[in-house]
């Protein structure tokens, strides 16, 4: 309405010459955005919450497809989580291991990836690609899926989301991922094939969840130094990222609670240092 006015010349050259009603009507239209304001958050949120419920349905008809079973598929084995920071480039490669594998460790070729987790299409478009020529040629992948509306958050740039078109195309298996906004505060779970995974700021956090939920004897946690540094890069600045060491401390916590026969191992901590328990592998050349 106030658009349509504000584009009509004559409500324009009205306004111009009566200084005091516009300010009178800037006036009412801000106490009516005011007063109305509780009223429209409260449809607002009866939508997303309806809009919630049945995307946590369609949530569970997937996962039940993608981590069937994987529960306590690993149970007694060791695990390695791998990360693309600096210190990677440390990491003398741990034998007899399942490795996962994030972003761009697709190009690392010191190991083989037994499983390959995304998430950020933009970041990682131009080389994954790579999947489909990857050593393994039973390398399993899974693609995780950000709603592209959020609830009571901005929308998510749909650059951001990997087409359903490349989930088909590389064979790949989808999960969804969501991360905490009131009301729908989603944690660390261990019923991953019935609902959604915790985003946490870092495709690592997908990788980790999987990675429990085989109930594995033992996890190594190898590039993850919650800094702005990349293994392949020559130049880097180690920025510490605090939201990142926020969320491995929670999920330290979520281990411990539901996977106490689990032990998590950093290897090489630059961030992480003092929250696992640290390996320094040249400590031991």
């Amino acid at each position: 309405m106030n658009g349509k006015l504000n584009g009509n010349p004559r409500y324009r050259n009205f306004m111009s010459k009566h200084p005091l009603i516009k300010n009178l009507a800037k006036e009412m239209l801000f106490k009516y955005v005011q007063l109305t304001y509780p009223i429209r958050m409260f449809f607002r949120s009866i939508t997303s919450h309806d809009l919630y419920i049945e995307l946590s349905k369609i949530v569970g008809e997937v996962h039940k497809e993608t981590f069937k079973g994987y529960k306590n598929l690993y149970a007694g084995k060791e695990i390695v989580i791998i990360g693309t920071g600096p210190s990677l480039n440390k990491y003398v490669p741990i034998p007899d291991t399942i490795n996962i594998g994030v972003n761009k460790v697709l190009l690392y070729d010191k190991v083989t990836l037994d499983y390959y987790f995304a998430v950020d299409y933009c970041a990682i478009k131009q080389y994954l690609d790579k999947v489909m020529t990857y050593k393994n040629k039973n390398l399993q992948k899974f693609f995780g899926i950000m709603p592209a509306k959020g609830f009571f958050v901005p929308e998510i740039e749909s650059l951001n989301i990997i087409p359903e078109s490349k989930v088909i195309e590389y064979g790949a298996k989808k999960f969804y991922i969501y991360a905490k906004y009131p009301p729908y505060n989603v944690n660390f779970n261990t019923e991953i094939d019935k609902t959604w995974l915790e985003l946490c700021n870092s495709c690592i956090f997908s990788a980790m969840q999987f990675a429990l939920f085989t109930n594995p004897k033992r996890i190594y946690i190898v590039g993850c130094d919650c800094t702005s540094g990349y293994y392949d890069e020559n130049n880097f600045k180690i920025k510490p990222n605090k939201d990142l060491v926020k969320c491995w401390k929670e999920l330290k916590l979520f281990a411990q609670k539901y996977y106490p026969d689990t032990e998590i191992i950093s290897v090489n901590p630059v961030g992480l240092k003092g929250i696992f328990k640290d390996l320094y592998q040249e400590d031991e050349k």
